[in-house]
């Protein structure tokens, strides 16, 4: 923005519909790749930035609307889809953290962080306190992704090929701000087909993968360790289900931004439960890199339409799931694990949320999508479908009410 003073109220909305629209496009791209970085830990970093990205976004949908725009992706720069699509073609992981973060959320920091000086900040003091708001954030984001890029891009030969064509799309029209020098566009790259979305999730090549029949649940009052420890290894696999929500995000982009908003929050959810087993498990003496992945929930998952998936989700496989809680939650806190306990019982009140926000979206999602269905009839149905498809023998029992 340099050369830039005092912009007017009006070029203030343009530049805040920008940034929205690019944070916009980051949780688009995240979401929708997270099942297919195979790195664990970065992994761990993009489903916070889903949710940090949605949160920012809705911070300036805010201050949008107190400025009188109502609908902040009207008239935006035709150039700007062409970008966003450029992030969701990336071909790896190394693309797409230096395009999301080393292009986009690096420029669109600097931006913000200059922000104050170029609006009337005595006039404009709501939209300094956003950029207040979103840096720090930002400044996270962009310095994990410094730090971790070099960690990985011998695996990912080439990858700069792919950012470099991705900041010539921005800076042919104008960058972040829109108001820098226009150019033609570089020409479009041949090869990277779409990937999104990811049929199946993805793992490093060493992790174990579950295997149903070996699955046996020791007996909670009998064997009270082994119970506890094969518990919480189950919730490291709470990955596919933020998986699986980041693909029905990526899915699903005529839902309104408040459905959007949630999904990314959900997803965030599931990926602080996972969070948690690995945490337990890890006091309890295990590497979360030696657990076997039950990646064929997401898989199968996957051969369902998203709408399908958001309903089994959030209309059987969570409701189902709240009486274990509780029962978990009652048997930790008589053996005094008061860890067990307090961990099962933010995940219980994590999922009372997904649990309405289901009985609010799946009907928008079935009229959206022309499905014939009533909310009880897919919830049926999906149930249905998953004692018969569920490599998880925990669900079944769910499902018939055994906890």
């Amino acid at each position: 923005m340099s050369g830039l003073k005092h912009i007017t109220i009006e070029q203030n909305v343009e530049f805040l519909k920008r940034y929205a629209f690019f944070e916009r496009a980051a949780m688009r791209a995240l979401a929708g790749w997270l099942p297919g970085v195979p790195e664990w830990d970065a992994k761990n970093e993009i489903g916070l930035h889903v949710w940090e990205s949605a949160d920012a976004v809705d911070v300036i949908y805010n201050r949008l609307r107190e400025l009188r725009c109502h609908q902040p992706e009207r008239n935006i720069s035709p150039a700007l889809p062409i970008v966003a699509a450029a992030l969701d073609k990336s071909a790896n992981t190394a693309e797409v953290i230096a395009t999301v973060y080393l292009v986009i959320k690096k420029l669109l920091l600097e931006a913000l962080r200059i922000h104050p000086e170029v609006t009337w900040s005595n006039f404009d003091n709501p939209t300094v306190k956003l950029t207040e708001q979103v840096i720090p954030a930002l400044e996270q984001q962009v310095a994990w992704a410094e730090a971790f890029l070099p960690t990985i891009i011998d695996r990912y030969p080439d990858w700069e090929i792919w950012r470099d064509y991705v900041a010539g799309l921005l800076a042919s029209d104008g960058g972040i701000n829109g108001v820098g020098a226009k150019s033609s566009p570089p020409d479009r790259l041949e090869g990277h087909p779409l990937l999104l979305p990811w049929m199946q999730c993805q793992r490093m090549p060493d992790w174990p993968i579950f295997k149903p029949e070996e699955d046996i649940q020791p007996d909670r009052k009998t064997d009270p360790e082994g119970y506890r420890l094969w518990r919480f290894k189950h919730y490291t696999n709470e990955m596919t289900a933020a998986e699986t929500l980041g693909s029905i995000l990526w899915m699903t982009p005529e839902m309104s931004w408040e459905y959007q908003h949630n999904v990314a929050r959900h997803l965030w959810d599931e990926l602080r439960h996972s969070q948690l087993g690995q945490i337990r498990i890890q006091q309890l003496g295990l590497n979360v890199a030696d657990v076997p992945q039950v990646v064929q929930i997401y898989n199968v998952m996957m051969t369902l339409p998203a709408v399908e998936q958001y309903a089994l989700l959030t209309t059987v496989l969570e409701p189902n799931g709240m009486p274990e809680k509780t029962t978990n939650r009652e048997h930790w806190e008589a053996l005094q694990d008061e860890i067990s306990a307090a961990a099962v019982s933010y995940d219980w009140s994590d999922e009372n949320f997904h649990v309405r926000w289901g009985q609010k979206w799946t009907p928008v999602l079935l009229k959206t999508y022309n499905y014939p269905e009533t909310l009880e009839e897919i919830r049926v149905r999906m149930e249905a479908w998953m004692i018969e498809n569920t490599p998880v023998k925990m669900q079944q029992k769910h499902a018939h009410h055994e906890y």
